[in-house]
């Protein structure tokens, strides 16, 4: 048994394709490039990675990053005998692996009974309850950077405006909220890309805050699955945080000066790199993994 990779990318091909090419030693790719970013960019011609053509819009902080999630799922099932696959992990092109993947392969393998992805209850905060009980328009009116724009302005407006409202929370007795970034196993995969009221559970999320947050842990906390997941505790993403070593602020860059802190989280991947600020530490973390690598085969040549 093998992970399958499920990879959300927009932006920065040199550092996706350098992804890639790690994570192909240990298990398939499937790959969704942002609609609006040049598919042909990101490509590297390798049989264990496949790119989806019927691509999705993605914007910050909107229902479309589930979307586009489920065409990943969707795909990568379709396409892999989920009999040989331990888990589908999701990552960004902004992820890259900690620790050897030959490890990751052996301990998802020995937990193929896990789902990885944790949940933090909306109703434990009044900061998480306004995602959807406030009414937010990421999808209809997206984020473009930071520079002033007469959309930005209007999303503010309509934003402040939803702010006097408070929305009911229908469909589940209990929400909840975690990282986007987790690693589910096949029997997961399948419940939540059959889930029968997928469109009502959306529709109700279109107007919610980074629904790719609590729609797949929504689901599975309200699911017979719910005994494979794990409750936690805290208020942020880096509280929910599955196999990633995620910064609270969320936006810090990781540097080759960060690499004690990174190898000191014991976990498998780091999230954020970038090919401009973060090559030095890929170039080492690459190096950990060919040393153990060695260390390995001298073991297996030694017995």
């Amino acid at each position: 048994m093998s992970p399958v990779f499920l990879l959300l990318v927009h932006a920065d091909p040199p550092q996706v394709k350098r992804l890639l090419q790690r994570l192909v030693s240990v298990g398939r790719c499937f790959v969704h490039v942002d609609a609006k970013s040049d598919l042909s960019a990101f490509r590297i011609e390798d049989s264990r990675v496949s790119y989806l053509h019927e691509r999705v819009d993605v914007r910050w902080g909107a229902v479309s990053q589930i979307d586009a999630t489920l065409r990943l799922m969707r795909a990568a099932l379709a396409k892999c005998d989920a009999s040989q696959v331990s888990h589908f992990v999701l990552l960004s092109g902004n992820c890259y692996p900690v620790r050897p993947l030959e490890e990751f392969r052996a301990y998802s393998q020995s937990h193929a009974g896990t789902n990885f992805i944790k949940l933090i209850p909306l109703a434990s905060t009044r900061k998480l309850q306004e995602r959807v009980r406030h009414f937010w328009f990421y999808q209809d009116l997206p984020v473009d950077g930071r520079k002033f724009t007469l959309v930005r302005l209007a999303r503010g407006l309509l934003q402040f405006a939803g702010k006097l409202g408070r929305r009911s929370l229908p469909l589940f007795p209990q929400w909840h909220f975690g990282s986007q970034w987790w690693a589910l196993n096949p029997e997961a995969v399948r419940y939540l890309i059959s889930y029968p009221f997928e469109t009502s559970v959306k529709r109700f999320l279109r107007f919610s805050k980074a629904p790719d947050e609590i729609y797949f842990h929504t689901l599975l906390a309200n699911s017979p699955l719910r005994h494979s997941v794990e409750p936690v505790t805290g208020r942020g993403v880096w509280d929910a945080a599955n196999l990633h070593l995620i910064d609270p602020s969320l936006s810090r860059w990781f540097h080759a000066s960060d690499l004690e802190e990174i190898i000191a989280s014991d976990r498998w991947f780091v999230r954020k790199v970038g090919s401009a600020v973060s090559g030095d530490l890929c170039d080492r973390l690459d190096e950990i993994d060919e040393e153990d690598d060695l260390a390995a085969e001298e073991d297996r040549k030694t017995a």
